[in-house]
């Protein structure tokens, strides 16, 4: 909604006339403005004076800005920087907040609150990629236009500590993140729980932690959970994951664009000696585990091509993007790859895999000694390059040297012994050189000499699947 201009509201700013007021918040101003020469509609937020640091953070982050695909976000199209007043001018969305569309007509259903979901979880990743965490995140700040939800009104040039409550509390106290009230400044994760509280409000009508007094709904934030009871099941988990109190527990935003767009789990036959069928993940939206985090996802079927070619493009963005300022970690549990039928150890006079014995000691056993090579790959058809990985394995160790070398760069570290069967050794993958994705490692001897390897990234969010077979040099 267009408000009428203030008395002491600006005629015009640089080449842009100024038609009203479209919204104003603790950074500045937003005004519907027309650009002097003609042409459309354009936003205008005139911001608050700032000191030099604070407008060199704004140069820089304008230049950030420059990497986000418009398709999910208002683009920007101008700014200055070195007047009385910066001031930055982007696209003009012709819509309801969400704020304002589900107190005029309720929460979203259905598809509706889907695209809306996606959406938004694709324009969160597209805003990592790029460096910039958006810091103010709520439902006002999503724009439902014609073409789809956009992502306003970001975090811009706001002091490093300015999002916390040692200066003032910034933004609407039921979407910030318990770090935040904590002290802490705003992060990606932080950004993430402030998309699921702003995700709970669509589907329910109703902000998560309440909205009565600010003390009350900052308890909230702090000690209790909200009610998703109402929420589609494969989403309530999801957003379950993304309100967790614990900043490292929560999936990253590039996570939940390929969690949402994967298809949803179906029954498959039994396993081989099993009696009963048993649930399997679906050939997962995959990443590899390699420094860029998530690289691309598998396209489900989620009813809207454009946000299915927006999640695309994201994903091409984020395979060339290190996750300096990300963290790739989850919160739901995952299981080992399901059981699959394999080859015995040469001699073993067997065809399939014996049952698990109790490791004493966790020792390497002899079979599994050695250097081994190969090259690994992902079901995900954007992750086409693989990597190339490399296991040092010695008898009676219960750890083992692991090296990767994929398309973002090279990681090295030391996988850590956690289970040991006839033909499969367990290892758990930590925090390595490089920052590839922690995760588990499940190596297979087969009857021709080569070892199976799989990496997935549990525990976490259980998204990611890599194969390939080693040889031993």
């Amino acid at each position: 909604m267009v408000h009428p201009l203030a008395p002491d509201d600006p005629e015009s700013l640089g080449g842009y006339r100024l038609a009203g007021r479209l919204g104003e918040g603790g950074q500045g101003v937003v005004y519907l403005a027309h650009p002097a020469g003609g042409g459309g509609p354009v936003a205008v937020k005139l911001l608050s004076a700032g000191d030099p640091e604070t407008r060199a953070r704004l140069a820089r982050e304008l230049d950030a800005l420059e990497g986000i695909a418009s398709f999910c976000t208002a683009r920007v199209l101008d700014a200055s920087v070195d007047g009385p007043r910066p001031y930055v001018v982007s696209e003009y969305v012709d819509g309801p907040s969400l704020a304002e569309r589900v107190r005029e007509r309720g929460p979203l259903r259905g598809g509706e609150l889907e695209r809306l979901v996606v959406g938004t979880a694709t324009a969160l990743a597209a805003i990592h990629a790029a460096g910039i965490v958006h810091r103010d995140f709520k439902p006002g700040n999503v724009l439902l236009g014609p073409d789809g939800p956009r992502v306003v009104d970001f975090g811009i040039a706001r002091a490093e500590g300015s999002a916390t409550l040692t200066s003032g509390i910034i933004g609407t106290p039921a979407y910030l993140a318990p770090e935040q009230i904590n002290g802490t400044p705003a992060s990606a994760a932080s950004d993430v729980f402030a998309w699921a509280a702003s995700m709970v409000y669509a589907g329910t009508g109703v902000s998560p932690f309440g909205a009565d007094t600010v003390p009350a709904v900052l308890h909230r934030v702090l000690h209790a959970e909200p009610d998703l009871s109402v929420l589609p099941g494969r989403l309530r988990e999801l957003l379950a994951a993304c309100l967790s109190k614990e900043p490292e527990r929560r999936p990253t935003a590039q996570q939940l664009m390929v969690a949402l767009v994967a298809p949803a789990p179906s029954r498959s036959p039994a396993p081989p000696g099993g009696s009963a069928p048993m649930e399997v993940s679906p050939p997962p939206a995959d990443t590899v585990p390699g420094r860029s985090g998530p690289r691309g996802l598998v396209m489900g079927a989620v009813g809207v091509a454009a946000v299915l070619a927006a999640s695309a493009v994201v994903a091409v963005v984020l395979l060339n993007r290190p996750p300096d300022r990300l963290t790739d970690t989850g919160r739901s549990p995952s299981a080992a790859p399901p059981a699959t039928t394999s080859p015995a150890t040469p001699g073993s006079g067997s065809g399939t895999s014996a049952p698990s014995r109790p490791a004493t000691g966790l020792e390497i056993p002899s079979a599994f000694a050695g250097d081994w090579s190969g090259h690994t790959t992902s079901t995900n058809p954007l992750a086409g390059d693989g990597a190339d990985n490399e296991v040092r394995l010695k008898k009676g160790e219960s750890t083992a040297e692991w090296r990767e070398d994929n398309n973002s760069g090279k990681c090295k570290g030391t996988i850590t012994l956690t289970q040991v069967e006839n033909t499969r050794l367990t290892f758990s993958l930590g925090a390595n050189d490089g920052g590839c994705i922690a995760g588990t490692i499940w190596l297979d001897l087969r009857s021709d000499g080569t070892l199976g390897y799989t990496w997935r990234d549990v525990p976490g969010f259980g998204l990611v699947t890599q194969t390939g077979s080693l040889s031993k040099n």
